[in-house]
């Protein structure tokens, strides 16, 4: 059953809603990476990591080149008999195919850097991405730190209410990200997610408004903007350098939220030209379907062996590829970002943020005086 907020819990202090709910937030928030998704980087590039990553097949993405792969088994597997029984290594089949063998070589050649450049893509785009992730944390901890430190200095002048819906979309933010850069699905299932994921921290209106939108993400950065517009263009604010410059700040830092979505949109949405990914995946497949052809008469029975090996090597490039130029998935393996992590460090921080000033605020006042 979903949580709506209802007015007692947004009246709670957002910090105090942010610690006592972070737990069942973030349980929803991870529930979707499975263990073996998770990359630690100390063990990752250790020495046992050569040793039990070698046989790993999950997260090579082999799923995608099983067909491919199967169809130069079958050739190899058929030809390699063949030329076993009815071809001497002197035969003029055999002659004929190895002065063929020069011509192979400069395909091999061309496919390798066809492929080299298929992967490079792929990797830019997928480093590319992580850039995004990191300027949306950047984004997102610019807000929540400005509005902390602006109402610990000027209460009079920026209310707390503002501080708090700010700090709201800084950590609400990285999980209406994550959602969308999924990708498309049912609208509903979404939304409870968000829900679930943003448990406890927007009232109930504004968390109705966020959930029934069609682009979260955006319905947030607008959300902020609005949040600005209200506390900073209305009243005395207006007349004030000071607050000027401060509503200036903050707004760059929630407009500045739309550029890694537009980002991850573009790297999500585009995928490299379908001219050079057929002709590649057409070449590719000719190529490795040739070579059991071309050198069986020297190989003999290794062909089967060589073959596949180097068939698993080449499409295995074009499986590394597929497999990092979309960085973000609903069922990540060890090659997406994990944003999930990203949602869990600006809950944690952006609540310590409050705590701290909450803590600063206590032990500035006079001893014995009322407090907020």
């Amino acid at each position: 059953m979903r949580h709506v907020p209802t007015e007692s819990d947004s009246a709670v202090e957002l910090r105090v809603r942010l610690r006592k709910s972070a737990a069942k937030r973030l349980a929803a928030v991870n529930a979707g990476r499975p263990k073996k998704a998770v990359r630690d980087y100390a063990t990752d590039s250790d020495i046992r990591a050569w040793t039990s990553d070698l046989f790993r097949l999950d997260g090579r993405g082999v799923i995608n080149v099983w067909a491919p792969f199967s169809m130069v088994a079958v050739v190899t597997i058929a030809w390699t008999p063949i030329v076993m029984h009815f071809f001497d290594a002197d035969s003029e089949t055999c002659s004929a195919l190895s002065n063929a063998e020069g011509a192979f070589r400069l395909q091999l050649t061309a496919l390798s850097f066809l492929l080299v450049f298929r992967l490079n893509r792929a990797a830019t785009r997928h480093w590319e991405a992580r850039q995004l992730c990191g300027w949306m944390m950047i984004h997102c901890r610019d807000l929540a730190m400005s509005s902390v430190a602006a109402h610990a200095s000027a209460p009079g002048d920026f209310s707390a209410e503002t501080r708090d819906r700010l700090c709201e979309v800084a950590v609400g933010f990285p999980v209406a990200f994550m959602l969308h850069v999924w990708g498309p699905a049912q609208s509903a299932r979404r939304a409870d997610l968000f829900e679930s994921m943003c448990y406890n921290i927007f009232d109930a209106p504004t968390m109705e408004l966020l959930s029934s939108a069609a682009h979260r993400p955006l319905a947030m950065v607008e959300h902020a903007q609005a949040v600005l517009a209200s506390q900073f263009l209305s009243g005395s604010a207006r007349d004030n350098v000071a607050m000027a410059q401060l509503y200036a700040s903050l707004l760059h830092s929630a407009k500045g939220l739309g550029q890694p979505l537009g980002g991850c949109e573009r790297i999500q949405g585009t995928p490299l030209p379908y001219a050079f990914v057929v002709h590649l995946r057409s070449f590719l497949l000719l190529v490795l379907c040739g070579i059991p052809v071309v050198y069986a008469c020297d190989w003999r029975w290794a062909t089967i062996p060589l073959s596949l090996l180097v068939a698993f090597g080449l499409l295995g490039i074009e499986a590394a590829s597929v497999e990092c130029e979309r960085p973000f998935s609903p069922t990540p393996t060890k090659n997406d970002h994990d944003v999930e992590k990203f949602c869990g460090v600006l809950s944690r921080e952006v609540t310590e943020m409050l705590e701290r000033a909450a803590a600063s605020t206590a032990s500035a006042e006079p001893q014995g005086s009322p407090r907020d």
